[in-house]
């Protein structure tokens, strides 16, 4: 009798620490935190294929800082060179959380891509008038590279080459120039395109 009394105690406190956890839960569950597991979810899945899994790039992109870096910023004005200066800390960063983790393959274009994504969906697509919208980096593949490599609109010396570049192989050096390329063709616009550029509406399928 007193042994059952005290399987009842047990299972009666695992349902109250049960209940207790969930409350806690949906008490600090804030739309910024379901904002940013969406984004989360679209950025992995963005470059896991034959790479890695969700859950260590989570963990990248948490451990880079750009996380505080939208929540303390989201509102405020950004020049493309103060955004750039934190996008390298954050590669950096992302890639040393792979190297940690003995992820292979993590080079500077799989770190951008991951972060460009994850920008896309946790700010751009909420808000596309906002400063960080507005110098946010593209999601860079070879789909994207090869179609705008064949825009004989495109007014630019490199632009032929940009259709042989791996972005899975991106360094860092050559992931700078391709970024200052585009910014060049769009002369100011941001990075997630203006009407009539067709060209750049590949972004569109992210």
């Amino acid at each position: 009798m007193l042994i059952q009394k005290g399987r009842v105690f047990v299972y009666r406190f695992i349902q109250t620490v049960d209940i207790l956890l969930w409350l806690k839960h949906k008490m600090t569950y804030s739309y910024f935190q379901h904002r940013h597991n969406f984004a989360v979810w679209c950025a992995a899945r963005a470059v896991q294929r034959k790479f890695t899994k969700t859950p260590i790039l989570k963990k990248a992109i948490e451990y880079s800082g750009v996380v505080e870096f939208i929540k303390e910023n989201e509102g405020k004005d950004i020049t493309p060179k103060t955004f750039d200066i934190h996008h390298e800390t954050w590669c950096e960063s992302i890639i040393q959380t792979w190297e940690k983790g003995k992820v292979s393959g993590g080079s500077y274009g799989r770190a951008a891509k991951l972060l460009a994504v994850y920008i896309k969906s946790m700010v751009v697509v909420r808000n596309g008038t906002s400063k960080l919208s507005d110098v946010a980096h593209p999601p860079i593949d070879r789909i994207i590279l090869k179609n705008i490599s064949k825009d004989k609109n495109i007014n630019h010396p490199n632009r032929t080459s940009w259709k042989s570049i791996n972005w899975t192989e991106l360094s860092k050096s050559k992931y700078i120039t391709l970024i200052n390329d585009f910014r060049q063709v769009l002369d100011g616009q941001p990075f997630w395109g203006t009407p009539g550029n067709s060209w750049w509406n590949s972004w569109g399928r992210f």
